[in-house]
């Protein structure tokens, strides 16, 4: 454990990780989560997305690209939190890939039902809001000290 008096320093050096970050970890978190059930169930994640049109084995198949995509964003996230290691480009490129889901999806718009239109690209955009205000966890390419680090510096 850290020696310090702030409750962040009680926290035990394996899940140290965790407060340090909150956005990146939550942005990792969540691509990991998506991605993996567009890999696994990738007709009912695909539904959640687009609707019924999502059932062939061709829309299958771009679920899953994406969903691969995602993990590994997601672990490779999570990965560099943990091991403190820059995790801006990652969080950054993700953002991209939120923004480029949000335009698909517009550009879609006609054949989805009138909810998917306007909820789905708004989730993209808030992923990806989310992932550029983690964005700024980083400083410079490299991962912001916690305050009591700093202050233990």
């Amino acid at each position: 454990m850290v020696e310090s008096s702030s409750p962040a320093s009680r926290i035990p050096e394996s899940l140290a990780w965790m407060p340090r970050q909150p956005r990146t970890s939550a942005v990792g978190v969540i691509r990991l989560g998506v991605g993996l059930s567009l890999v696994v169930a990738p007709a009912w994640a695909g539904r959640v997305w687009v609707g019924p049109g999502a059932d062939g084995p061709g829309s299958r198949v771009f679920a899953r690209a994406i969903g691969a995509r995602d993990v590994v964003l997601g672990m490779s996230i999570l990965m560099g939190v943990r091991g403190r290691k820059a995790t801006a480009q990652l969080v950054q490129l993700g953002f991209a890939a939120d923004a480029a889901d949000a335009v698909a999806t517009i550009l879609a718009a006609r054949n989805l039902t009138p909810t998917r239109r306007i909820a789905m690209p708004l989730i993209a955009l808030g992923v990806g809001a989310l992932g550029y205000l983690a964005s700024s966890d980083v400083d410079g390419g490299t991962e912001a000290a916690a305050p009591h680090e700093a202050a233990a510096a």
